[in-house]
């Protein structure tokens, strides 16, 4: 839940919020077009679960429908985690904030110089394979490479050098083993596919890297959080033993990522599953390369001690049944103290 700043210091001092992820089959099974035996399924399933591409109001996927500039905008934006509140407005006469739900994405974009800055954007327009290469090479920043010989592109085609670097980066393999079809329309299940194999080509692991340096040069009794992250681990663990449930095993990585949601959280002055900075939980441990097949969330603000935070929690339906889920089998705490509400913290949930 999102707190207004104008709350008395005592109501903002103590709060908290939970969620639960479902697993990655089941976002993608709300796709009432799409079996398990299509082509670009696993693709789909993975980009929808992330929440980067998305369907129709009457549960269809429509994979074979033709992409637009503007829903390649909105899919690459959410696959970027662009921030979308500080771009600055473009130029193009042809898309307004109000006019079309991409703008913000569309304007994140063309500041990044993904999309050119121009007088007309053509939202409306169906993108063609080359100039998607030529998006996706800017937007991922792939670095330039020669990939296969394309009959279809000659050295002097205008895209050519953008074909060859998503064709070396493994992203592609053109439309057969000499064609790419530079021309040729992208669909919305070859756009899942291309984000996809992009994102698995860039993984952003230098600020979890940074993190685990930093734990390493401290003593644990160096860690002011240390002794309060095993209380809270130990209090968790008594509460699923009077249930049955198995108890829950530290995860080094997964405490990664909760230590910095918590830090995040702080930093930004804000308190929510859905960090600005990461986006969701769900799409936070995939960016961090946590794997997981059930994942959850707790986060609170305020508690001075480990009993006190999970007092609240356990008084909390939602965060309740998170702790007591006998789903999962691991977790990860991360704390950080200062920002508006003194302490937040961190309960990330998962299982393998």
């Amino acid at each position: 839940m999102k707190l207004s700043k104008k709350m008395s210091s005592a109501a903002a001092a103590l709060i908290l919020s939970g969620s639960i992820w479902a697993s990655p089959a089941d976002a993608a099974g709300t796709f009432r077009d799409i079996s398990s035996e299509y082509w670009a399924y696993p693709q789909i399933a993975k980009m929808a679960d992330r929440g980067i591409i998305t369907g129709f109001e009457d549960g269809t996927f429509r994979a074979g429908a033709t992409v637009t500039r503007a829903q390649s905008a909105i899919f690459i934006g959410r696959a970027l985690n662009v921030n979308t509140n500080q771009a600055k407005a473009p130029a193009f006469q042809d898309i307004s904030p109000l006019g079309t739900a991409a703008y913000p994405y569309i304007a994140a974009l063309t500041e990044r110089g993904v999309f050119s800055k121009a007088d007309h954007f053509h939202p409306n327009r169906t993108l063609t394979r080359a100039e998607l290469a030529k998006i996706m090479v800017t937007a991922f920043s792939l670095p330039e490479a020669k990939g296969p010989d394309f009959t279809d592109v000659p050295d002097s085609h205008w895209a050519a050098k953008y074909i060859d670097a998503l064709a070396a980066a493994g992203i592609t393999s053109g439309t057969s083993p000499t064609t790419f079809s530079p021309d040729g329309q992208v669909t919305r299940g070859q756009l899942a596919v291309f984000i996809n194999n992009a994102l698995n080509d860039k993984q952003p692991n230098d600020q979890v890297e940074e993190v685990t340096a930093l734990k390493q040069t401290k003593e644990p009794a160096a860690d002011t959080h240390f002794e309060m992250e095993k209380q809270i681990l130990n209090l968790v663990n008594q509460e699923r033993a009077k249930t049955g449930a198995a108890p829950l095993k530290f995860a080094a990585d997964v405490e990664k990522v909760a230590q910095l949601k918590s830090e995040d959280m702080m930093k930004n002055n804000y308190f929510d599953h859905n960090s600005p900075t990461y986006g969701s939980p769900f799409k936070m441990m995939d960016q961090f390369g946590v794997a997981y097949t059930f994942a959850g969330e707790n986060i609170a603000a305020g508690y001075s001690t480990a009993e006190a935070v999970m007092k609240g929690w356990m008084n909390s339906p939602g965060h309740r049944a998170n702790i007591l889920n006998p789903n999962y089998t691991e977790i990860g705490i991360g704390i950080a103290k200062g920002g508006e509400y003194g302490t937040y913290y961190t309960q990330m949930f998962v299982k393998r």
